[in-house]
């Protein structure tokens, strides 16, 4: 009977260890130049271009000090919406921060395509901005969920 309790206890010790210790999805040291290579890929954007850290401030208002690493890349003929931003915060406060300016660049795409471009429109409405600890991605494009899935499996290493 002691040996049945003993066991009882044990296994019970061991779940709440289990439970305990797999509350956090671990990201993986993600380099964001190469899975922006993936993305583009994956998904051409007509006419890319690759931003700067200037452009970084122009297009979506992140400072410098806000990014440890970023890459980006959007169509350079006003036409298209396709847009590919992935950042690699400073810190947990400047992911916020980036996550809420990179929400509202689709917020103000979607006001300045609404009436302009429809088509462009619909694959607006489907961009999307997800963070994972210190990363926060941006996606706008007709191929959204390969590229949020390609994104997520290269996140998860």
């Amino acid at each position: 009977m002691k040996r049945a309790i003993w066991l009882v206890g044990l296994l019970a010790a061991l779940c709440l260890c289990l439970t305990a210790c797999g509350g956090e999805e671990k990201t993986a040291d993600l380099d964001v130049h190469e899975a922006l290579a993936a993305m583009l890929e994956e998904a051409p954007i007509e006419e890319a271009m690759e931003l700067t850290e200037a452009d970084m401030l122009n297009f979506y208002g992140i400072e410098a000090d806000q990014m440890d690493d970023f890459a980006a890349a959007l169509c350079a003929v006003g036409i298209k919406a396709d847009e590919l931003v992935i950042v690699k915060a400073a810190d947990e406060d400047s992911a916020a921060a980036v996550e809420a300016l990179l929400q509202q660049r689709i917020e103000n795409r979607k006001s300045e395509f609404q009436n302009y471009i429809p088509e462009e429109y619909e694959v607006l409405t489907h961009g999307t901005v997800a963070r994972n600890g210190v990363y926060v991605r941006l996606i706008v494009s007709p191929q959204y969920e390969a590229l949020e899935a390609l994104y997520d499996g290269l996140l998860a290493g």
